[in-house]
Parts: C-alpha cells; sequence; structure tokens
C-alpha cells in the first residue's frame, strides 16, 4: 500500500524531471524563495546552528550564510528532481559531475590492492546525485554494482517507500542499498569480497554508539560504526567531499584518512573525518545541510526536547 502510494507521489516528478536543467533551476527559484520566506523551513533549526557554530559573525553575516543555503537546498532539490530520468554518464557528460583525477586514482589502487574498502561522506554538494560514482569516473576499478551505501530508516512508512521509491533508478543490484542497521552485518559476512562501503556519516547518531568530539567549535557526538568494523577488518578508509564550483558544476574530492584502520586508535577516524569536514565547511560556509539538527545540546533544541518530556 504504501509503496503504491509513494509511486503516485512520484510518478509526476518523472514526467516533471524531463525538462531541461536550466527550466529546473527556474522552478529551483521559486522553491528557494518559499522555503525562505514563505514557510521559513527551519529557520529557527538553521538560525541556532549557524549562531552556534560561527559565535563571532555578526548577524548580517550568518543571515547572508543562511539565504545562500536556501538557495542551495532549492537547486539540490530541483537538481535531484532533473536527475531522475537521467543517467550517470549523462549527467557527467553535461559537466554536472566529475572527479578530482587524484583522487579518482588513489580510490582506484586501494580497491585493487585490498578488498573491501570505507568511504565517509557528508551532506554536502548534491549528495544525492553522488550515488553513481563509477560514471563519473573516467577509469573506475570497480563496478556499479560493487558499491553499497548505508542509509538511515526513516521513522515513516511512506517516507521510507519514497525515499526508496526516488533512488530505484540508481540500485544496480539488491545491495546497492542497505539500512545502516544491517551493513555491519554484512560487511563482517562478507569481509573477504570486494566491494566500496559508503556512510554519510555527519548525521545525529540516535541510539548506538558514539564519540563526542570538538566540531566548528561544539561539542558533536558521531556514529561510530563504520570506523569499528574498518579496523575490525583492517579495511583503508577514505573521505569525500563534494565540492561545488558553481550551480550545477560538482567535483567530487577524495582523500584517504588511513590504509588500515586497525593501526589506527579507537575515534582516531571519526576525529580526522570530522576535522577534514570542519576544513570544507569553513571554505564553503553554505554547501553543508545546516537544517538538520545536527547538536542536540544547542538551545532552543533541549528546551523543546524538555518540553516534550515534562507534557
Amino acid at each position: 500500500m504504501y509503496r503504491a502510494l509513494a509511486w503516485l507521489i512520484v510518478a509526476p516528478l518523472y514526467v516533471f524531471s524531463l525538462l531541461p536543467l536550466r527550466v529546473h533551476y527556474l522552478f529551483g527559484h521559486l522553491l528557494t524563495w518559499l522555503l525562505r520566506d514563505v514557510f521559513k523551513y527551519r529557520r529557527q533549526v538553521i538560525d541556532t546552528n549557524l549562531k552556534g557554530a560561527f559565535p563571532g559573525l555578526d548577524d548580517v553575516v550568518r543571515r547572508k550564510i543562511a539565504s545562500d543555503y536556501y538557495r542551495h537546498l532549492g537547486e539540490v532539490i530541483v537538481e535531484i528532481v532533473w536527475s531522475m530520468t537521467r543517467s550517470g554518464h549523462h549527467i557527467r557528460s553535461k559537466g554536472f559531475y566529475s572527479v578530482d583525477p587524484e583522487g579518482e586514482r588513489i580510490l582506484n589502487e586501494a580497491y585493487v590492492g585490498s578488498a573491501p574498502l570505507v568511504v565517509l561522506l557528508s551532506h554536502t554538494g548534491n549528495w544525492e546525485i553522488a550515488s553513481d560514482l563509477t560514471a563519473y569516473m573516467k577509469n573506475p576499478a570497480f563496478r556499479p554494482q560493487d558499491m553499497t551505501v548505508a542509509y538511515q530508516t526513516l521513522h515513516s512508512r511512506l517516507s521510507e517507500q519514497l525515499f526508496l521509491v526516488l533512488r530505484r533508478h540508481r540500485l544496480k543490484s539488491k545491495d546497492s542499498l542497505v539500512p545502516s542497521h544491517k551493513i555491519l552485518r554484512m560487511m563482517l559476512e562478507r569481509d573477504r569480497e570486494p566491494r566500496v562501503y559508503f556512510f554519510i556519516a555527519d548525521q545525529y547518531p540516535y541510539g548506538g554508539v558514539y564519540q563526542t568530539n570538538t566540531f566548528l567549535g561544539l561539542e558533536t557526538e558521531w556514529f561510530t560504526g563504520a570506523e569499528a568494523v574498518a579496523r575490525k577488518l583492517h579495511l583503508p578508509v577514505f573521505y569525500i567531499y563534494l565540492n561545488r564550483e558553481q550551480r550545477g558544476r560538482y567535483v567530487i574530492k577524495i582523500s584517504q584518512i588511513c590504509s588500515d584502520a586497525s593501526q589506527t586508535v579507537p575515534g582516531e577516524v571519526t576525529d580526522a573525518y570530522a576535522g577534514m569536514l570542519e576544513r570544507d565547511i569553513l571554505f564553503e560556509r553554505d554547501n553543508w545541510l545546516w537544517s538538520h539538527r545536527r547538536w542536540k545540546n544547542l538551545w532552543p533544541y533541549n528546551c523543546r526536547e524538555e518540553k516534550e518530556i515534562n507534557s
């Protein structure tokens, strides 16, 4: 039932996606205005995050970052719709996504010389379209069906089905998209199978094991599951940043965090990932998901949660 309802909702988007990208960007302007000025989408969350992360900036500068973020979010949404009827190779041919040559080289060499690889991403650039990584590489050493993306399951069954339906055209095998609560067991059971595992690792850790460090000047909790399994299986770990050079032009930049996570101390990989992400956010401040409730200890998040508990 929920799957059928999800298809009914998504079907018109497939028709709409056939329009040229430049037309989608016109709708992106409208969507930006609606999100920012009409609905004020998560305005309090965005303002709270920016004030916590950049307390030294004045209100005018923070408002400019917030406005630029709304524009970025509007463009990301229409780009996702546009991509629904485009292959990864078509997207690359339009210059939309490309991979830094040095990053491609080190990732290919690690794949050929190792078994599985762990890749840590974040909500930068257009993270949804980035899943077609091999299509954006010039000479990938691995195939699309050799990649697995971990995702957080959603509480709403309808939202979960919408999520899966929207990604259906990019799934190359049943192992392309795996819930995060199942992927660790999958990696342990198939520890010698050549495969690239992707984790979007910048989300708030709802439950499970986590560690805390300082990120953007704030006490921040992080998932540690990907690091833990990488250490257990002696896997190399990579970091990917989705750099937005301009509207409709993204470059995938790949860095190696370690060649063997078992040679690191607990928390070292996660700290390195957080440091790289912080560096990239400071360089491109509106190119991150500021509308996510990332820091639960910030007012008014904690005040809201206390009200919900006491009500």
